[in-house]
């Protein structure tokens, strides 16, 4: 073998030695193949008992006791066992894939800085993790060890998990029950306004029993047992939307409620509802009788609850079937009209030569049908209503005899999503939703066929 061909194999043999020696070494900032341990040891369910959350500046110590959460810093009281019971399941699925960055120049890129989520996981007084949670995407989530600048992509744990203030950790619960187990629900007001309705159990093999009046001192029939229905299944799973820790109850209009809603369960135990007065426009304080936690419930999760006793009255203002109809009259300023049946179709007879769009007949029409109210105005006055001087009237007949609707239009209620409704024959104003008032007084420019 020439001197050359020796040289040559040498550099060969260099050569395939420097490439092993690459292929078996990691690439910078990934974590080694071969089983390199992971940065904390896996920690299984049963494991650990506490987990403390820092966001922002404020640390969240959850307990776990048997099934139940509770928090006992910064302040004590029960935690949501849903959130909680997710949190604590996530840590035990950690798995840890490899080191994305050893650049602590690159930490805030992650969400990992040291004003970053910090999650402490521990046995008793034992800490068994201490991280800081970041950004997560793709089912991975970054995270790194307190003190160090390793971040590591996990899975099995997202950030939305975690990633909560103390308030979103507490449990907002104000009623829970079994809806199938409510018995009997009893709503009083402040000027003593009363109505108790009642649903028995269900008998073996038959038909489950509607909602009941037992008593009431206020006009309730027809009755309505929706309204019953609907305030059972709320009350059931009944949340707040935010705490009023610092609110006083004479502050709240809860030392005089304007609203008492007792639900009684089968098993003779009761959750009584306090409803106060609103905080601005969308809130309402509300507590339960036996406790003294005030709660903020924003005004759709109440709607459902907030029924005076006269409101468990049917309030359907009209109810004609399209066939039955022969016309709608409108007189609404410069926007009235008159549309008549004529031979089996619907021609527009006021105003003169005007040719409505036979789309948007249709749809006036068809909304007489079952028309109902969501509930009384408080205060029926004319004054209070703007009905006084209505600001349109609906007139609608039928070929039934005996049947017709006459409706007077007044102003929006406060809520602006409703209008102040008189139904001829009928003794209270009912407030209705604005949509289905305004798709019936429409401008005569839509209303005209293009």
């Amino acid at each position: 073998m020439n001197r050359k061909t020796l040289i040559a194999g040498l550099v060969f043999a260099g050569l395939v030695l420097v490439t092993v020696l690459l292929l078996r070494s990691p690439e910078k900032g990934a974590a080694p193949k071969g089983g390199t341990a992971r940065p904390i040891a896996a920690i299984a369910a049963g494991g650990f008992d506490t987990l403390e959350v820092t966001k922002g500046k404020v640390t969240t110590v959850i307990k776990k006791e048997g099934d139940a959460y509770k928090i006992v810093k910064p302040i004590a009281y029960a935690a949501d066992k849903d959130a909680c019971k997710a949190a604590f399941e996530a840590v035990t699925k950690m798995d840890f894939s490899n080191i994305v960055s050893d650049q602590k120049s690159r930490q805030a890129e992650f969400e990992l800085g040291d004003d970053g989520l910090r999650l402490t996981v521990k046995k008793g007084e034992q800490v068994l993790a201490d991280l800081r949670v970041g950004k997560s995407s793709n089912q991975m989530t970054m995270v790194r060890q307190e003190g160090k600048n390793d971040v590591w992509a996990v899975s099995g744990l997202m950030k939305y998990q975690l990633d909560k203030d103390t308030t979103a950790w507490r449990d907002k619960s104000i009623t829970s029950f079994e809806e199938k187990d409510a018995e009997k629900l009893k709503v009083v007001t402040k000027n003593g306004s009363t109505i108790v309705v009642a649903k028995p159990a269900p008998t073996d093999g038959g038909a489950a029993p509607d909602w009941h009046v037992v008593e009431a001192n206020v006009k309730v029939e027809p009755f309505d047992k929706s309204v019953a229905s609907g305030m059972a299944s709320q009350l059931a799973t009944f949340k707040a939307n935010e705490f009023a820790d610092d609110a006083k109850p004479e502050q709240t209009g809860l030392t005089s409620p304007r609203l008492t809603v007792t639900v009684t369960l089968r098993n003779g135990k009761e959750q009584v509802l306090l409803v106060g007065d609103k905080k601005g426009e969308e809130d309402w304080y509300v507590k339960t009788a036996d406790q003294p936690q005030i709660y903020l419930v924003k005004k759709y999760n109440l709607e459902r609850i907030n029924k005076r006793p006269v409101e468990f009255r049917e309030k359907t203002i009209c109810n004609l079937k399209a066939e039955e109809l022969t016309e709608v009259a409108v007189v609404h300023d410069k926007d009235s009209f008159t549309l008549s049946k004529q031979g089996g179709a619907w021609k527009a007879t006021k105003p003169a030569n005007f040719t409505a769009d036979d789309t948007k007949i249709s749809n006036i029409t068809t909304s007489f049908a079952d028309w109902k109210g969501q509930g009384f105005a408080e205060d029926g006055s004319p004054k209070a209503t703007g009905l006084g001087k209505p600001k349109a009237t609906i007139t609608a007949k039928s070929n039934v005899k005996g049947h017709g609707c006459q409706l007077k239009i007044g102003d929006e209620a406060s809520d602006k999503s409703s209008y102040y409704v008189y139904a001829a024959m009928q003794p209270d104003v009912v407030l209705v939703p604005k949509w289905s008032v305004d798709r019936i007084l429409v401008k005569l420019d839509e209303l005209k066929k293009k």
